[in-house]
């Protein structure tokens, strides 16, 4: 009975609720192809561009680098698309950016 309790304790249904509804309702990124990307980095805002690519295995960005997506429970996180930059999109178009150590609000379409 104390697994069970454990498991049903580490369930979060207002988390689990939320990422239903984010599926359902929300726009995902990269369900359309490209996703464009603002960011404020250092007082000035930045946009990327990411695109799927090599038959979407992997996000490209718009220097031509090849980068990586991995989805986790909240976000779809793209890594080496941008050099030192690291995308965290989440349903809906919002999302933060870590850059140099520093995470940065960000907005995606």
């Amino acid at each position: 009975m104390s697994a069970v309790r454990t498991a049903v304790e580490n369930v979060n249904l207002l988390d689990e609720t939320r990422r239903d509804i984010d599926v359902a309702y929300r726009d995902l990124p990269f369900d359309t192809g490209r996703v464009y990307v603002v960011a404020n980095e250092h007082g000035d805002l930045h946009t990327y561009s990411l695109t799927p690519c090599r038959n979407g295995t992997h996000i490209c960005g718009g220097t031509g680098r090849v980068g990586h997506v991995e989805r986790t429970l909240d976000y779809f996180v793209v890594t080496g698309a941008y050099r030192d930059r690291t995308f965290y999109l989440s349903p809906g178009g919002d999302g933060y950016l870590t850059w140099r150590g520093v995470n940065r609000d960000l907005a995606w379409n």
